[in-house]
């Protein structure tokens, strides 16, 4: 696949400065892009890299995350805050908001709260129950995590030992632009080491803004996932008002990386399908 440069923009708001990619044109349907706990806006590059002919596309640097000012406190209460402004300062309306992992579970909020803003959904292996296992290794990653590295291909080794489905190309470009240089030449993750404290548990609660939404939405599960059920996947395309699941092969939590064009196919398929529609 070609991978095309985006373009790096920064708003501030408040006290915190966000960076964020951009890829497309202005006129162009606009695609948000929420990442991950600990990962970051290149999360997203490959993926958008492939939609840029179609759609203006926006990957932010969630605060902590990235490029992205570190904040005092991070909590889906702040993340969704700042999605509120940074939409609002780039006067966006009528977007495809796609969000994994934690970036869903703000994404399934901020929908629930701007129904007049957002035209369609995607939430990635994420659900307002999350199976006990994916919370152990998580916790168990998180507790094995260097505090540094010696050089790129000591912290690649590392990723692939926790991404083992990801492809090469994938964890290269991820460890690329995660990593920040300090000195005597020790490589550490760009991202704010609070966030290693930030408590893995079910968001039961997240069922509430489930019911609220009624933009057409997309739950993608990767089939060996141990984050996000089929049966929970399942409750939620139900709950929802145009909702519907699709199961992506060869693929665990990290379901973009594992397997990336599967994962084009199916989102593309769905904007597409969804917009003409409405």
């Amino acid at each position: 696949m070609e991978y095309i440069f985006p373009k790096d923009g920064f708003i501030k708001t408040g006290d915190i400065e966000f960076h964020y990619l951009e890829w497309g044109k202005t006129d162009s349907v606009p695609i948000v892009l929420l990442h991950g706990l600990c990962l970051d806006a290149h999360y997203w590059d490959y993926f958008a890299s492939n939609m840029t002919n179609e759609y203006h596309l926006l990957a932010i640097d969630q605060r902590g995350h990235g490029d992205s000012d570190w904040a005092e406190s991070y909590g889906p209460r702040d993340y969704v805050l700042d999605l509120e402004m940074v939409v609002d300062s780039l006067k966006l309306s009528n977007f495809v908001l796609i969000g994994h992992s934690m970036g869903g579970v703000n994404a399934i909020i901020y929908a629930a709260r701007h129904p007049d803003l957002v035209s369609a959904l995607v939430v990635v292996d994420i659900g307002p129950e999350i199976s006990a296992a994916g919370i152990v290794r998580l916790e168990r990653e998180i507790a094995g995590e260097p505090e540094a590295f010696y050089s790129e291909e000591e912290a690649i080794l590392y990723m692939r030992r926790i991404e083992p489905l990801q492809s090469d190309n994938f964890t290269r470009h991820q460890v690329k632009y995660a990593l920040r240089r300090k000195e005597k030449g020790v490589l550490t993750f760009k991202y704010d080491i609070k966030l290693r404290g930030t408590k893995l548990r079910s968001p039961t609660w997240l069922w509430e803004y489930v019911d609220q939404i009624i933009c057409p939405t997309l739950i993608i599960r990767g089939i060996e996932s141990d984050m996000l059920t089929a049966e929970v996947a399942e409750t939620m395309a139900r709950k929802l008002a145009f909702g519907s699941v699709v199961d992506i092969e060869k693929a665990g939590h990290n379901v973009p990386g594992d397997n990336s064009e599967a994962f084009e196919s199916v989102v593309h398929g769905f904007i597409k399908t969804k917009l003409t529609n409405n």
